[in-house]
């Protein structure tokens, strides 16, 4: 067995999260070690913002992320303002954008420019790499730990910093393999569910609308219980729903064995009794069915929408529409549900819900409370972001954490 010693800190995983530790902590002069099990470091890093890279958002608060300890994550977050990914970067010769949305972006909107700042600044601080690293254990070594690889290679280091991401997008790496490394070290893992991914569901009126958008909200419920709501472009599939407002919700569905519906409003501005005003109104202009909702909704979405409550045919007079049928069109066009069925699957999932409660954590370091010298970062906590760079964001920041206690651990462990 090849044994490399001497590390200050290990840093398994080479992706947001594992980069961000790296040249925190080299930056503060400690040997890094990297590993990775592609053969290339930051692949995921190329995909996300589809290919633009949405560093961060001006807006971070725990209301845009999931978590079954929102007080610990309320804690974390009060540490990583956006400024501080912001100055990391800039650090790091990046310029970035600083949009209305507060969406923060590289100023030339460019994922790889991100990844080549970053891969710039492991060289210059003599990052040493190594890929093709399966992590099959963590060995605590009196007070070093010893990573030992599937392949049979031995790192030993001071401290040890699990990155690795979570089950999400496995073409791009995602494999999930640390949880079970945690695990052996004395952590817990939460029931992991896929996030940020399209949602499945049965309709039966809906399989003509595939590639269809419309602006709409949708409630999400649970046994009746409203879970949340998202507005936005929803688009329509022939397996259900996509488009931003579903990726957020599909953050709400870990519990599957329970029955999740959504309820898509086509008219979220309007009351229920204008837009029956509305429909009485055009009944002086429009002959049939067809004409009746022309120039309100997407035409299929409209003869889908009639069709769910019994209107048809479409050439069938809007005259002899009655007042009960009116009422029912009206319902359907502010909440058309959907049973949800589940999400899509791991490959289409952008994140991880799930993962190591924060509470065996330190918030102000990550490091584990199970083991000296363990830190986990990234998607591999319990948290879980909404769109809009709030992922990013907490991996660079969970890795800068790491990076910097681990750096000033190993000095002290040098000094005693």
């Amino acid at each position: 067995m090849k044994e490399q010693t001497g590390f200050d800190v290990a840093i398994a995983g080479a992706g947001a999260s594992g980069l961000a530790a790296a040249v925190t902590a080299a930056g503060a002069g400690a040997r890094v070690l990297l590993m990775e099990r592609m053969d290339r470091v930051g692949k995921k890093i190329l995909a996300t913002g589809n290919g633009r890279c949405n560093l961060t958002n001006l807006e971070i608060s725990a209301r845009h992320y999931h978590t079954r300890d929102r007080a610990a994550l309320a804690e974390m977050l009060a540490q990583m303002p956006a400024q501080k990914t912001l100055s990391f970067f800039e650090g790091l010769g990046l310029l970035c954008s600083m949009p209305e949305d507060g969406k923060i972006y590289p100023y030339c909107f460019q994922a790889s420019m991100v990844l080549d700042c970053l891969l710039a600044a492991i060289r210059r601080r003599r990052v040493c790499t190594a890929l093709k690293f399966d992590v099959a254990a963590v060995e605590p070594r009196g007070r070093d730990f010893a990573v030992l690889s599937v392949d049979g290679r031995c790192v030993t280091a001071r401290c040890v910093i699990l990155a690795g991401g979570g089950l999400a997008a496995p073409k791009l790496g995602g494999t999930g393999g640390l949880y079970q490394v945690a695990r052996d070290l004395g952590h817990t893992v939460t029931p992991l569910y896929p996030c940020l991914v399209p949602i499945k569901c049965k309709n039966a009126f809906a399989g003509g609308l595939k590639g269809i958008r419309v602006r709409a909200r949708g409630v999400l419920t649970c046994a009746g219980r409203r879970l949340g709501e998202q507005t936005g472009e929803w688009l329509f599939t022939d397996y259900g729903l996509s488009g931003i407002p579903a990726l957020q919700l599909s953050c709400l569905l870990w519990k599957l064995d329970a029955p999740y519906e959504i309820q898509i409003d086509f008219f979220p501005d309007w009351k229920p009794e204008r837009l029956a005003a509305l429909l009485d109104a055009r009944r002086g202009i429009c002959e049939t069915l067809e004409e009746w909702l022309l120039g309100t909704v997407p035409k299929r979405v409209g003869y889908a929408v009639m069709k769910s409550v019994g209107l048809a045919p479409l050439s069938r007079p809007v005259a002899g529409v009655d007042a009960t049928q009116t009422a029912a069109l009206v319902r359907a066009l502010k909440g058309w549900t959907f049973e949800v069925t589940g999400p899509l699957s791991w490959e289409q999932a952008q994140t991880t819900g799930g993962g190591v409660p924060l509470s065996e954590i330190d918030p102000e370091t990550c490091m584990s409370r199970r083991r000296r010298g363990l830190f986990l970062t990234g998607e591999l906590l319990d948290a879980a972001g909404n769109c809009g760079g709030y992922n990013l964001h907490w991996a660079w920041n969970t890795g800068i954490l790491a990076g910097q206690a681990a750096v000033q651990m190993a000095r002290r462990d040098r000094i005693d």
